[in-house]
């Protein structure tokens, strides 16, 4: 196999798809192998590196956009720019009603909020990222494999983009009208508060990490009167959490899970602080602005124990359009698992 096929072989299985020769089942696996052709022992990776390297990058680039659009592309727009540009967004002129500001992340790394006066703005962008390991004598006995690592450093960018939209977000909380946000334990009433604000915006959606969804439970369709138990709850909403764990509805509001991974190998530090919930109108114009800069970069450090560190790290930002037409619920009987200072550069 050349390292054309190999590329070829990589875009493939990013995009699911598979040329003439494979069938879209095994084009993974015939990627593993061909990888395996040029770093199959120590000496062959160190020979082809660079050459391995810029076909994860491209991997990485096509993945990364495709990934983050998937998870939160109903309330974000995400724009690609080459490298040293910077993203241009338009903002849409609408209702008076709707104030407009701009929070987004300084040099500082503090998010600052202030007035949009005109019709677009420009949003830079600064380096995130992480590595992972490769343990030669893992890969020789087929225990690890260059297309793990590229799933590893994919799927720790991708989180690094819910990071940085989290920390935009929560950042607008303090400078939202007081009928914009709650911070209490679970209260469907006062959700429905925030939803009735945003209703007259478009139809809530409500955005949450799986703990903060799963803490909302059934929604009750009776109240409960003292002494008779449980109260109605509705049959959808118990066929839900019997199927998937979570609502789906409340109250008319579609229920949209975001992702959620730890940090640590323990399962104890979050990348998305769960106790927040986001209800966004849906419809409208997109809250959150995402710019990708350029490819992504990849470097490695050889350790003593012949184990290679390979760190990727890609330009990326966000900013949020600060309105008054949407909501943020905090539950504070949550525990606040997110992990502090994850990218530190």
């Amino acid at each position: 196999m050349t390292l054309n096929e190999l590329k070829e072989l990589a875009l493939h299985a990013v995009r699911g798809t598979a040329p003439d020769t494979f069938t879209v089942e095994n084009v993974n696996d015939a990627f593993a192998d061909g990888l395996k052709e040029f770093a199959g022992s120590y000496n062959q990776f160190m020979k082809n590196r660079y050459d391995l390297y810029d076909i994860i990058i491209q991997s990485i680039d096509e993945i990364l956009p495709r990934d983050v659009m998937a998870a939160i592309g109903q309330f974000a727009e995400i724009q690609t720019v080459a490298q040293g540009q910077k993203a241009m967004f338009r903002k849409k002129l609408g209702r008076a009603r709707a104030k407009k500001f701009l929070t987004q992340v300084g040099l500082s790394g503090v998010y600052e909020t202030f007035r949009l006066d005109s019709e677009t703005f420009e949003l830079g962008a600064h380096a995130v990222g992480g590595g992972a390991t490769i343990d030669f004598e893992r890969m020789l006995d087929g225990a690890e494999s260059l297309a793990e690592v590229v799933g590893i450093v994919t799927e720790g960018l991708t989180n690094a983009v819910y990071v940085e939209v989290q920390k935009a977000l929560v950042a607008a909380y303090a400078d939202m009208p007081a009928t914009n946000r709650y911070a209490g334990a679970w209260n469907a009433e006062e959700m429905v508060k925030l939803m009735n604000v945003i209703r007259a915006y478009g139809q809530p959606v409500i955005f949450a990490c799986p703990e903060f969804i799963a803490a909302m439970g059934p929604d009750a369709i009776v109240p409960v009167s003292v002494g008779t138990g449980q109260g109605i709850y509705s049959p959808k909403d118990i066929e839900a959490i019997h199927d998937t764990g979570f609502i789906k509805v409340f109250r008319g509001a579609t229920v949209v899970e975001i992702p959620q991974s730890f940090v640590d190998e323990n399962n104890v530090e979050t990348y998305v602080n769960p106790r927040f919930a986001y209800v966004m109108p849906g419809g409208a114009e997109k809250v959150v602005k995402i710019v990708l800069e350029g490819q992504t970069q990849i470097r490695d450090h050889e350790n003593k124990d012949n184990s290679m560190e390979v760190f990727a790290w890609k330009k990326m930002g966000c900013a949020i359009l600060h309105h008054n037409n949407w909501a943020i619920y905090e539950n504070t009987s949550l525990t606040d698992t997110s992990a502090k200072d994850i990218y530190g550069f």
